[in-house]
């Protein structure tokens, strides 16, 4: 049972926040074309440059163009790597300031029937980790925790109370909308004051046998704007789950043209956090890698289109890149060239071939290559992002989190099919 207190909190969040009283409802997404950030050279915008770069050299180079089924398709892989060596440059902020531990993870709680019940879609070992989740992840000391795949309210309710057992409070949304985005935030209560604003958002655009016949599902994301008390800064985080598969690049792309329309509207003065599976990497070597139902999978340079266009929009930096070499363009070509062997053995027993501080979705995590063994290109595809005033934000530290098996019930394995995404912010106080 949910205690009284969690109990009335569920009731008190409707699909639109409450703030001050008065419902606030989600903002409406721009059509294409109509957003001043649409049409944009690419090769003005150093986030685009390389997409630019990568289309046939008379393709119209404005980014609305590539924001089209129709529009020019890239013959060269996109190439951020002029991109991270201007990231690895910029200064990684004050470090003196107040901590703050942020954490995204996608915890693949998903098992649900569908078709009334003829057909079933489950990641694996949800029961046993579902038990095990929430005190894992709730006793490392995080501050913000921004959550994917919480898909059914019961984990909701689980999590709920392991979390006001620890000083947290939460937000999943409405309980009718929660079941189609699956997305949770948790904040540690004694960092929140002043005037909160909950929104909750689902993507116009949708890959809709998704809703139906299928689980269920209709993309969205959270969003929670608070002032932080230890320093009087306002602060809005959120946590997003776009549209997986790589050909479905447009719809994902669009999805994070959206939430980082939203975003990028927030007022100047407060630091944004934004935590996402965003089912996207930075760059992709090939074209075409991996095999699902006998068929190889392609368009994975569209797929790479996901990542610059939510900075775009968003005016956002990737945590994980600023001020740090990654390394994400050589781990994509450590990877050993794609055969057969990838279906009955994680990147073809190589595993140790690839770095393993970049990739938050892998085939060398068993429960990823239960799932998606050999289909997908493995990637990092979990991301902090962050857009703050000058000088109010440090970055102290950032990495992977929950990657080593564990025993859950005797049996070893991940803790969830992607890995965690850290990152210790340092804040500044407000000026007073």
């Amino acid at each position: 049972m949910l205690s009284a207190r969690v109990l009335l909190t569920a009731l008190l969040l409707p699909s639109v926040s409450v703030a001050g009283g008065r419902a606030v409802p989600a903002p409406k997404n721009v059509p294409i074309g109509e957003h001043p950030a649409d049409t944009v050279p690419m090769a003005d915008i150093p986030v685009l440059q390389h997409l630019a770069a990568s289309l046939p050299e008379d393709a119209d180079k404005r980014l609305v163009s590539v924001l089209d089924k129709a529009g020019p398709r890239f013959v060269t892989a996109p190439d951020p790597t002029a991109h991270f060596e201007r990231q690895q440059a910029v200064d990684k902020g004050p470090q003196d300031g107040v901590p703050l531990r942020v954490l995204t993870y996608n915890v693949a709680l998903l098992d649900r029937g569908y078709l009334l019940g003829l057909q079933r879609v489950q990641m694996p070992k949800v029961p046993a980790r579902r038990s095990a989740l929430p005190a894992q992840v709730l006793k490392d000391g995080w501050d913000v925790v921004l959550l994917q795949e919480v898909w059914d309210w019961s984990d909701v309710v689980r999590l709920a109370e392991a979390a006001e057992r620890e000083g947290y409070v939460w937000f999943a949304g409405s309980k009718r909308k929660h079941k189609q985005h699956g997305q949770m935030i948790l904040v540690r209560g004694t960092l929140i004051e002043g005037a909160q604003v909950r929104t909750e958002g689902q993507f116009d655009d949708q890959r809709r046998i998704e809703r139906w016949p299928g689980p269920n599902i209709k993309r969205g994301y959270l969003t929670w704007t608070f002032t932080h008390s230890p320093t009087g800064q306002r602060m809005r985080v959120a946590t997003a789950h776009p549209q997986a598969w790589a050909s479905w690049w447009l719809v994902r792309t669009l999805q994070a043209r959206q939430l980082g329309i939203d975003l990028g509207a927030t007022p100047d003065d407060t630091i944004v956090v934004l935590g996402t599976d965003l089912n996207a990497g930075p760059y992709y070597p090939e074209d075409t890698f991996g095999e699902y139902e006998g068929e190889p999978v392609g368009e994975w340079w569209q797929n790479s289109l996901t990542w610059p266009v939510m900075q775009h929009y968003g005016g956002l930096h990737d945590i994980r890149v600023v001020g740090t070499d990654l390394g994400d363009v050589p781990a994509m070509h450590a990877l050993p060239e794609w055969n057969r062997g990838w279906l009955k053995r994680p990147l073809n027993g190589d595993c140790g071939l690839v770095p393993g501080n970049v990739f938050t979705g892998t085939d060398c995590n068993s429960l990823y290559f239960s799932s998606y063994g050999g289909a997908e290109y493995p990637a990092r595809l979990d991301h902090l992002f962050l857009r703050a005033p000058d000088g109010t934000v440090g970055i102290a530290e950032t990495g992977l989190s929950y990657v080593d098996p564990v025993d859950i019930r005797g049996a070893t394995h991940e803790l969830s099919d992607h890995y965690g995404v850290f990152a210790e912010l340092r804040i500044q106080p407000a000026e007073q």
